[in-house]
C-alpha cells in the first residue's frame, strides 16, 4: 500500500480537524507519518486519538507553539 493511501485511510479512520497537515518521511526508526500545524492546546487530545503506530508506520504529532504578541 502506498503512503498516500495509508494517510488517506488514517484520516478516514481517525477523523480530526481538516486544518491539520500530514506528510510522510523517514528517520532512524523507519517510516513515519507526521501530523503538524496542530495548536498546542489540542496536541494532547490528538495524540490520544491517533495510535502510535498505524499499519506499521509510526505517527508523530507536532504542535505549534502559541506565543504572546510581545515575543
Amino acid at each position: 500500500m502506498k503512503i498516500k493511501d495509508i494517510i488517506k485511510a488514517l484520516k478516514k479512520e481517525y477523523p480530526i480537524s481538516k486544518k491539520y497537515k500530514y506528510r510522510s518521511g523517514t528517520d532512524d526508526g523507519g517510516k513515519v507519518i507526521e501530523i503538524y500545524d496542530v495548536p498546542q492546546k489540542h496536541a494532547k487530545k490528538v495524540r490520544k486519538k491517533i495510535p502510535m503506530r498505524y499499519k506499521g508506520i509510526r505517527t508523530l504529532v507536532f504542535f505549534q507553539v502559541e506565543r504572546k504578541e510581545e515575543e
